[in-house]
């Protein structure tokens, strides 16, 4: 790392700060996992009582599909 390189205080703090990065991006990483896994766990629990709730909250955890647009503008005829 940066500190390996360049032996100053600077360097060692940011080395410090780049693994620290890391153990949050793996702890944001894993708690992501957990609530998909919760929430396929209710989903099989109550499915009758809120079938709705989970379709809307699939819809929003789905990437987007993209529609074609109308184009506009003059038409050549």
């Amino acid at each position: 790392m940066v500190s390996s390189v360049l032996n100053s205080e600077i360097a060692i703090k940011m080395s410090v700060q780049i693994i620290e990065t890391f153990v949050q991006l793996r702890k944001i990483a894993n708690n992501y996992e957990e609530i998909m896994q919760k929430m396929q766990q209710m989903e099989s629990q109550y499915n009758n009582q809120f079938s709705e709730i989970y379709e809307a909250l699939q819809q929003l955890l789905s990437i987007p599909k993209e529609q074609t647009r109308p184009k506009i503008g003059y038409k050549k005829d």
